[in-house]
């Protein structure tokens, strides 16, 4: 079966040359590995935007030359995402799934230099998926295909920077995100003002419902965090101030109303010390309390970070710590924006800290752009369950290997292969995933 899998992934490579408009996951594990420590994202710098990379192309644009600005200026992507996913505990299988999916976007150019709008629909097909190996997050839990129109909004810009959009819509911000990192995101209908400046950039709205990346259908917020029948939403007001050019500061809140609050605040400082040399420094901070009815219980918590990151000619050494409060972090909406988050543990459960030693090297400067490396080893302490009893402590290691060239032919092509092993205390908890995946990227009208 394994060589079967292996022999369809190169087939749709060769013969299938389009794929689902990119994007990486919250976390910072889940992009190409940067060729400096300047460059490596941190939370809310991503506040108002999606992670997208999309070629371009010219097949209609003669075409639509004299058409007016709406159908001129808009885009439409067509493309296939393959995705082979095993996890296994210490004893057996437990998520099995290879499966193909599909993403076609349309995007509009602006009517009367105002009015845009953007519309996505998904699928993500079984290929193998045995009975019972559920939880994979790439089909629906039991297995069945999914399909679904998962982004499907208006945006109205006021000028140059403040704009509304309304309905079906990603986000990439702390705690509430895309969380790419599947076959299909997570998306949202939202209603949401956004202002991306130079130096400040801020946004504010309601978020009333999400689609969660392995299922077709949008749910209150309130529900999808834990309470059956409850309609409420989140709102969420968020911003980042460049207080210098090499210092930025982002504060972001989301409010559920009756459940909980969670406030997070990040610090980034950046220097270029040589041509060669460069340096990041960030600390993090997440608030998080019950509020109003208390409906998920009674509860007040935290967790902070600090992370440290040295490069070197595409290589970067990182180092960092997170230490979480009294109780778990809550983070139904998506990924979290831990510096010790892993494919296999946020380490972010009561009184958790958690050390983490990474290295990643970027290959573009020894001639081979597009390749890259990320080794990352984090290890948990001193986590407690619900009831206080103290949990074993737990090793995460985890692999990336990217191939995704920038130019030439194989432009649009992102071939991912991921491997974790962790030792969460048991063979019955331990885990081990392995994660293969194959995008190839072409704008069909542009």
């Amino acid at each position: 079966m394994a060589r079967i899998r292996g022999l369809l992934i190169c087939a749709v490579a060769l013969y299938l040359p389009v794929a689902a408009t990119l994007a990486a996951e919250y976390q910072e594990v889940e992009n190409v590995a940067p060729e400096s420590a300047e460059e490596a994202p941190v939370g809310l710098e991503k506040i108002a935007k999606a992670l997208e990379w999309r070629p371009r192309h010219e097949f209609f644009r003669g075409a639509l030359a004299k058409a007016s600005p709406f159908w001129r200026d808009s885009s439409l992507d067509l493309g296939v995402r393959v995705y082979d996913f095993r996890r296994e505990n210490g004893i057996e299988s437990i998520s099995e799934a290879f499966a193909a999916g599909t993403e076609l976007t349309f995007r509009s150019g602006k009517w009367r230099d105002r009015l845009s709008t953007v519309v996505s629909w998904h699928t993500s097909s079984a290929i193998d998926a045995p009975e019972g190996l559920g939880g994979t997050g790439l089909l629906a839990p039991d297995q069945s295909d999914l399909s679904v129109i998962s982004r499907a909004y208006l945006q109205y810009d006021f000028g140059l920077t403040t704009s509304l959009r309304l309905y079906r819509q990603d986000f990439n911000m702390p705690y509430i995100n895309r969380q790419d990192s599947r076959m299909i995101p997570n998306t949202f209908e939202a209603y949401v003002l956004t202002y991306p400046g130079e130096r400040l950039t801020w946004l504010f709205g309601q978020v009333t419902k999400m689609k969660k990346r392995d299922s077709e259908d949008f749910v209150p917020m309130a529900e999808v965090a834990g309470v059956p029948g409850d309609n409420a939403g989140t709102t969420v007001a968020g911003a980042r101030y460049q207080l210098a050019n090499d210092t930025s500061l982002g504060v972001v809140v989301q409010h559920t109303s009756d459940l909980f609050t969670t406030a997070y605040t990040e610090v980034i400082y950046r220097r270029t010390l040589t041509e060669l040399w460069g340096t990041q420094l960030a600390a993090q901070v997440t608030n998080q309390w019950s509020t109003g009815d208390e409906q998920l219980g009674d509860f007040s918590t935290y967790t902070w970070g600090l992370r440290g990151k040295v490069s070197f000619r595409g290589a970067i050494l990182t180092a960092a710590y997170t230490n979480t409060g009294s109780a778990a972090i809550r983070k139904p909406f998506g990924g979290t924006p831990g510096f010790t988050s892993s494919m296999l543990s946020d380490f972010d459960r009561a009184n958790e800290e958690a050390y983490r030693i990474g290295l990643s090297q970027n290959f573009a400067k020894y001639g081979l752009p597009g390749m890259s490396l990320i080794v990352k080893y984090t290890k948990g302490l001193n986590a407690e369950a619900d009831d206080g009893t103290l949990l074993p402590d737990s090793d995460v290691i985890a692999v990336t290997a990217d191939f995704r060239p920038p130019e030439g032919f194989l432009k649009g092509l992102w071939l991912r292969v991921r491997y974790a092993e962790g030792d969460l205390g048991s063979p019955a908890a331990d885990r081990r995933e392995v994660r293969v995946i194959l995008n190839y990227s072409l704008a069909a009208w542009q």
